[in-house]
């Protein structure tokens, strides 16, 4: 990490000293707004997480082929990812309530609309529209810890990402209890009730959240020299982090490891149905993981705050791929508990990049357009991730087996965090030590001529 110079340091301290308190800019505690995120962030979870017990019902009652049912979960993905971007940039510069609140009934018309066939089409536009939305809510609530909580980002960042596991927990087992002879208005009445809670819960949580001013700093807190200090103050926009190559590694770990999770997460039941282990094996994965998806967010978000988000990355993407490799020999040697115990380890190691990635993005490129560059990151990197965990891992899983295609998503998951290693040492950092401040212009820096110059990043 590259060491602050002394002045950064002074003038971090008095900002902090200098800024008014949560309490003054809201009337309430920063905590409330984390924990209107948290429970934002819980609505976008079961289009996600609880995919894999709803898919089969959907295929079922309908008659659509497991093409076209594979195709909705990519979909979900690309457009949720795609709708990360705008929804990023529109809540830095307006702030996240009204992005919310609009964005929660249209979630809330996404899941609806899985009771509204048979015609593909129509439920397949009504949900692409309803993933977009889902992105805007997704991303105005993980960015809450990057506002509010430069103190806490990492503990903060997961407990928000975890909600994205936790809140699909009620549904999966109210879906996975439907008895097999059940007719279909049993499954259509657990959508209709998940879409209303779903569409409520997001516009209420709305109301409560509120961004503060730019550079604002929990009054008395000034960085220490930890992991988790930033390795410049600059605060970076969309167009400057998108020119260091640490932004594109990102991107590409970001790629590889959204892969390999989405293609065990989405399949999880038919992964474990294709050896032939017991439904109580499949249910028991397909919880866990809701379980272990979010306090793998939580626990491995908060361990960045001692051991560096990097760290974290390398030791969790790495552990990943060998315990998918480990999945393939419990199945294969039909151990059930080994296989339910690793699959579940594997997406705890897994889930880290919902929080560990936004971590860094706030930690290497600032709080100020943290939206708008996480919204970048997502929108690039999940949304081609999804390609490989929907449709492309459907295609190799025909013809050539789960193993097969689970082996591809380990070695993604290996090289993702072996990827990281150089982000170790070399950050990006802004050209700011380089530059002296324009003589009687705060903020502009000159070059011997005295002419103003601009400064950019660089790599030390």
């Amino acid at each position: 990490m590259t060491k602050l110079d002394d002045g950064a340091n002074a003038e971090s301290l008095t900002v902090s000293l200098q800024s008014p308190s949560d309490r003054d800019i809201l009337g309430y505690s920063r905590y409330v707004v984390g924990a209107a995120a948290f429970f934002a962030m819980a609505a976008t979870s079961p289009f996600e997480y609880a995919w894999s017990s709803m898919s089969g019902h959907i295929g079922a009652n309908y008659g659509w082929s497991h093409g076209n049912v594979g195709w909705m979960f990519t979909l979900f993905v690309i457009f949720q990812s795609i709708g990360a971007l705008p929804g990023g940039m529109l809540r830095d510069r307006w702030g996240p309530r009204w992005t919310t609140a609009v964005s929660g009934l249209f979630l809330g018309l996404g899941v609806f609309a899985l009771a509204l066939g048979p015609s593909y089409a129509f439920v397949l536009t009504l949900w692409c529209i309803g993933s977009f939305f889902t992105g805007f809510v997704y991303n105005n609530a993980v960015t809450t810890a990057n506002k509010w909580f430069p103190d806490h980002r990492g503990l903060m960042t997961g407990i928000i990402a975890g909600a994205f596991s936790w809140g699909s927990l009620p549904f999966i087992f109210s879906i996975r209890a439907i008895p097999r002879n059940a007719p279909p208005a049993v499954f259509f009445h657990v959508i209709y009730v998940m879409a209303g809670i779903l569409g409520a819960m997001t516009v209420l949580a709305a109301l409560l959240l509120k961004d503060p001013p730019v550079g604002w700093r929990p009054p008395g807190w000034a960085p220490m020299a930890t992991p988790m200090r930033r390795p410049s103050e600059h605060q970076y926009s969309i167009g400057e982090a998108i020119q260091t190559w640490q932004m594109w590694v990102l991107i590409v770990s970001f790629v590889l490891i959204s892969s390999a999770g989405l293609a065990g997460i989405s399949k999880m039941v038919q992964y474990s149905n294709s050896f032939e282990f017991a439904a109580t094996a499949a249910t028991a994965a397909a919880g866990g993981i809701a379980i272990a998806n979010g306090f793998g967010k939580l626990i491995l978000g908060g361990l960045s705050e001692w051991f560096g988000a990097d760290n974290m990355m390398i030791f969790s993407y790495t552990l990943c791929g060998v315990l998918l490799f480990l999945s393939i020999y419990a199945g294969l040697t039909h151990q059930e508990l080994l296989f339910v115990c690793v699959a579940i380890a594997a997406i705890f190691f897994w889930a880290s990049l919902f929080s560990l990635f936004p971590i860094v993005i706030g930690q290497y490129y600032g709080e100020a357009a943290a939206g708008g560059n996480y919204g970048m990151l997502y929108a690039i990197a999940k949304g081609s991730g999804g390609l490989y965990g929907g449709i492309l891992s459907t295609v190799l899983i025909i013809q050539h087996g789960f193993s097969v295609a689970i082996g591809v998503a380990g070695i993604m998951a290996i090289v993702a965090g072996l990827i990281i290693i150089p982000l170790k040492f070399a950050p990006p950092v802004w050209r700011e030590a380089l530059l002296a401040p324009a003589e009687g212009v705060p903020g502009v820096a000159t070059g011997h001529s005295g002419l103003p110059l601009r400064s950019g990043p660089e790599t030390v």
